[in-house]
C-alpha cells in the first residue's frame, strides 16, 4: 500500500480577520516554505532519518517606505592601511555617503593606536559636502585599537538608537587587534552586548593579515554580515552590497520555532549548536531583506512505532516585526511539514528530493571544513588532509545529482578544497586559503 507523499507550507493566522487585516496579510514581508529530503518513508522500516529544509524569503513590497538607517562606519587607519588600501576605503565611504537618504544617520570613527570620532552621529541632511571633506582628509597612523573602535562606533549609534531605524556598525580592518582588549572572547562579548542594544556589527576583513576567527565571531554575535576582501579594488562593491541589503530590510527580530511531535526525534539544526532542546528548536535571525533567502536544515529521526502518521513531522512558527508598517506589532506565520508512507523501497528512493539532499551535503561540508581548520591550526596536517580528501569524494558524488545552480556551487567548493589540500601537503593552510574556507563556513552556518 502507498500513501501519497506531500510537504506543505501553509501560511496561517489565527482567528477571524477583517478586510484591513486581510490586506496586511497579503502584504506580508516574508514567506516560509518547507521540504524534506525523504518525502516518502518506508512502512515497517524502523527509525528513518530525514532532513527538513525551512526556507524564509524576504519579499519585495511596492510603495512602502524603507526604514531609515543609523550607520556608524568604523575604519582602520593603522599603518598597514597605507597606500591603495586607505584610498579605496575612503572611496567606498564616499560612495556610501552619496547613497544615503537625508533622514539616515551617519557617523564615522577612525582608529589606529587611538580612536577619533571624525563625524559625530547626525542626520545626513545637507551635510554631504562637509562629510566628503572629512573622509578625504583621513591619513594613516599607528597600531590597531579594534575593540575601542567598535565600542566607540556603538556609542555613536546610541544617540539615535531606535526600533524604527536599522542600527548597524560597519567595521573595516586589515590587521590584528593589538591595542587594548584583543582576544576573540573579549571582542565577541562586545558584539553580544551591542546586539542586546539592537545593534548589529558587519565586519569586513581586508587582505590576509587580519584575524578571521575574530571577525566572523563579531559578526555572528549579532547575525550581521562578514566579508573577506582579498582585492582592495572590490571594497566599493562590498560597501554597495552591504548598503543595498540594509536599505531593503523588510523584517527584523525573527524567531523561528520548530516543534516536533512524539515519535520525531530532533538531532540538530545543521551548523547551529545548541539550537535543539527537547522536542523543539529555536533559531533567531536579526533581520531579512527583500529578495534575500535564508535557509535552515534540520536533521531528525522518525520512529514509526511512536509517530501518528496523520500528524506533521514538524510545525514551524515564525514571529517577527515588520519594519515597513511601523506599528511595532509582532506578526506570525506558520508552516507544517508532512511525509507520506509506502511499503515499496523503490518508491521511497524515487521520491528523494535531490535538491534538499545536496543542500544538506553542502552544509555538512562546511561543518567538516571547520574541523579541517582546527586540525590545521593544531599542526595535524595528516588528519586535515584526510578530511579534505573525504570531503572531495563526497562533494564529487553529489555533483552528479545536483541541479545546475548547485553544481556550480559544488564545483567551487571542490576547487577550494583541492587548493587547500595542496597547501596542507606543503605544511599548513596558507592565510588566503584559511580565510576563504572560513568565509564558506560562515555563510553556510549562518544562512547567508
Amino acid at each position: 500500500m502507498m500513501v501519497a507523499a506531500f510537504s506543505i507550507a501553509a501560511v496561517m493566522f489565527g482567528g477571524a480577520v477583517d478586510s484591513s487585516q486581510a490586506k496586511k496579510m497579503l502584504a506580508q514581508p516574508v514567506r516560509v516554505s518547507t521540504k524534506v529530503d525523504r518525502p516518502l518513508l518506508i512502512e515497517n522500516g524502523g527509525q528513518q532519518e530525514v532532513v527538513i529544509q525551512v526556507t524564509i524569503d524576504g519579499l519585495v513590497r511596492k510603495r512602502v517606505r524603507r526604514s531609515p538607517l543609523n550607520l556608524a562606519v568604523v575604519l582602520d587607519r593603522s599603518g598597514s592601511m597605507g597606500g591603495a588600501k586607505l584610498e579605496q576605503a575612503k572611496q567606498a565611504a564616499l560612495m556610501l555617503v552619496e547613497q544615503l537618504d537625508e533622514d539616515d544617520v551617519f557617523s564615522l570613527v577612525v582608529y589606529d593606536t587611538e580612536v577619533d570620532v571624525l563625524v559625530p552621529a547626525g542626520r545626513i541632511g545637507n551635510k554631504r559636502k562637509n562629510l566628503r571633506r572629512m573622509i578625504e582628509r583621513i591619513q594613516t597612523g599607528g597600531s590597531t585599537a579594534l575593540y575601542a573602535g567598535v565600542k566607540t562606533g556603538g556609542q555613536q549609534l546610541m544617540e539615535f538608537i531606535s526600533r524604527k531605524r536599522i542600527n548597524r556598525v560597519l567595521l573595516l580592518s586589515d590587521g590584528l587587534a593589538n591595542v587594548g582588549p584583543k582576544s576573540n572572547r573579549e571582542i565577541t562579548s562586545l558584539g553580544q552586548r551591542l546586539a542586546r542594544q539592537d545593534v548589529s556589527v558587519t565586519t569586513i576583513g581586508l587582505g590576509d593579515s587580519y584575524n578571521e576567527d575574530l571577525m566572523t565571531a563579531l559578526a555572528e554575535a549579532s547575525d550581521a554580515n562578514y566579508y573577506y576582501v582579498d582585492d582592495v579594488e572590490m571594497l566599493a562593491d562590498v560597501f554597495r552590497q552591504e548598503l543595498g541589503e540594509l536599505q531593503k530590510i523588510v523584517a527584523r527580530d525573527l524567531i523561528i520555532e520548530i516543534k516536533f511531535p512524539k515519535g520525531v526525534i530532533p538531532i540538530e539544526v545543521m551548523g547551529r549548536e545548541q539550537a535543539v532542546s527537547g522536542q523543539r528548536a529555536v533559531i533567531k535571525f536579526a533581520q531579512i531583506s527583500a529578495q534575500q533567502k535564508r535557509q535552515l536544515l534540520v536533521r531528525c529521526r522518525v520512529n514509526p512505532e511512536q509517530y501518528e502518521k496523520q500528524q506533521a513531522v514538524a510545525d514551524v512558527i515564525i514571529n517577527y516585526q515588520d519594519t515597513q508598517l511601523g506599528d511595532g506589532l509582532a506578526r506570525e506565520i506558520r508552516a507544517d511539514v508532512r511525509v507520506g508512507w509506502t511499503e515499496e523501497k523503490s518508491l521511497a528512493l524515487a521520491a528523494i528530493d535531490r535538491e534538499v539532499e545536496v543542500e544538506a551535503a553542502l552544509c555538512q561540508n562546511a561543518i567538516e571544513s571547520e574541523k579541517t581548520i582546527a586540525w590545521s591550526d593544531k599542526g595535524d596536517t595528516e588528519k586535515a588532509c584526510a578530511n579534505i580528501s573525504a570531503q572531495i569524494i563526497k562533494m564529487s558524488a553529489f555533483s552528479a545529482v545536483a541541479i545546475p545552480s548547485l553544481q556550480k556551487e559544488i564545483k567551487a567548493e571542490i576547487e577550494t578544497l583541492k587548493a587547500n589540500q595542496k597547501d596542507l601537503q606543503s605544511g599548513q593552510l596558507n592565510k588566503a586559503g584559511r580565510k576563504q574556507m572560513q568565509l564558506n563556513v560562515y555563510k553556510k552556518s549562518n544562512s547567508k
